[in-house]
């Protein structure tokens, strides 16, 4: 794990970090993704550029942000509308992580795929 990342999972209050740290395993077996911290959380990256980050607010649900959701190709049930050109993936638990582990694998190559 990147040290900033890292240092913000051990730093964090949020009670979905248990979660998050499962969503970002998910992410981080794709050998194209890095990850980083911007917006104030853990954000992965491509050659391509930003490929989704944590919305860290959010205490309900872990929040995946796709800031070019709308440009991925394809039918991504588990994505929902965000604003403008976001779309979203929210995860509520752990068994949804492992629910939705495949969904969000196809999400991510179809970013790849479409860049």
């Amino acid at each position: 794990m990147e040290a900033s990342v890292a240092a913000w999972f051990a730093e964090s209050s949020n009670p979905m970090v248990p979660v998050m740290k499962l969503v970002r395993d998910i992410i981080m077996d794709d050998p194209d993704m890095t990850e980083c911290i911007k917006y104030r959380a853990p954000a992965f990256e491509s050659a391509d550029g930003l490929v989704c980050y944590f919305n860290w607010s959010s205490k309900k649900r872990a929040s995946l942000i796709f800031p070019s959701g709308r440009t991925i190709p394809g039918d991504h049930p588990d994505l929902e509308d965000g604003t403008n050109r976001q779309r979203m993936m929210y995860f509520a638990d752990i068994d949804e992580v492992s629910a939705k582990d495949e969904a969000l694998r196809e999400v991510l190559d179809a970013f790849h795929a479409s860049r």
